[in-house]
């Protein structure tokens, strides 16, 4: 029995047990001469476009994959060029922001306040 599905494989497998099991008995039918040409002509387009879009998938993985080594170079030469930015200008100056990098942010240390020592206490002992 013929599959029943509607996707693509499953029409193209019903188009071809129709083809291979009519062949044979359409000098009965002649009618369907025509039809039955033309559908294995269909067919057979469809399985040339079925193996071309298979090879354009296999180019599409070998680009994404040249893409990513592209990419992955890239961002090593984009970080060299950084290191050299920042080791011109100083890793804090705004000039950075014009090549593209994110100034470090200049954090200012806040002194912690002295002990408060009474004077009767005297410094305290260690030990």
């Amino acid at each position: 029995m013929a599959a029943k599905g509607q996707s693509y494989a499953e029409k193209f497998s019903r188009w071809e047990v129709l083809i291979t099991n009519a062949k044979p008995g359409v000098t009965e039918m002649p009618h369907m001469t025509e039809d039955l040409t033309k559908l294995e002509q269909t067919l057979g387009e469809v399985r040339t476009l079925e193996s071309r879009q298979e090879d354009l998938r296999s180019q599409t993985r070998e680009i994404a994959k040249q893409i990513r080594e592209a990419a992955k170079e890239g961002e090593k030469v984009r970080g060299r060029l950084g290191s050299s930015l920042k080791g011109k200008f100083g890793p804090e100056n705004e000039a950075l922001v014009k090549y593209g990098f994110k100034p470090r942010a200049v954090t200012l240390r806040k002194k912690k306040p002295a002990p408060a020592t009474s004077p009767e206490q005297g410094p305290a002992k260690q030990g």
